[in-house]
């Protein structure tokens, strides 16, 4: 068994809105995008949930991806790194850390979670996420709308960036 070190990532509008026209994609820049990208090259996986899955890109990632989904989800063209559960969020930390493959000798597997905020937010109730990088877009607004106290009440905020239109902040999980 090897322990999962988790990571999320968000992007909000000024409004704390999740989606314009149902996708993230609308809020993002190219900073936002820059340090996505960094963030899935440092990680070991891509953990999202059946609706993020159904209405962002995921048709190809360079890392395995695990969907975790009620009901199936249908990716086109199929992504061979895919997999999909039927779990909890406790369970598929569990199943990760039991049963993913060795990259290489590292006793910890980074995951990056890329699920919309219900999901997030269960996840961080759950206290299973360990860092979190939330981009907020400073002049745009959208649907979906969350609370940004509420979804980082239980971490400490370490650092925070503006590169305008977005700031970006790095949270770290309080102590259990």
């Amino acid at each position: 068994m090897r322990s999962v070190l988790t990571s999320a990532n968000l992007i909000v509008g000024k409004d704390g809105s999740t989606t314009v026209a149902g996708s993230s994609i609308g809020l993002s820049t190219e900073e936002d995008r820059r340090r996505f990208h960094q963030l899935r090259s440092d990680s070991d996986l891509i953990l999202i949930g059946g609706n993020t899955a159904r209405r962002e890109p995921y048709k190809r990632t360079p890392i395995p991806l695990y969907i975790l989904t009620n009901s199936k989800v249908r990716l086109t063209p199929k992504n061979q790194l895919a997999k999909q559960f039927t779990m909890n969020p406790t369970q598929i930390i569990s199943e990760i850390s039991n049963n993913f493959p060795p990259q290489d000798s590292k006793d910890s597997i980074r995951v990056l979670v890329e699920a919309g905020p219900k999901l997030l937010q269960q996840m961080i109730d759950e206290s299973l996420i360990d860092q979190l990088y939330l981009s907020i877009n400073l002049e745009k607004t959208g649907d979906n709308k969350i609370s940004i106290a509420e979804l980082t009440s239980t971490f400490k905020l370490i650092s925070t960036e503006k590169i305008p239109p977005c700031e970006f902040r790095y949270y770290k999980k309080l102590a259990d």
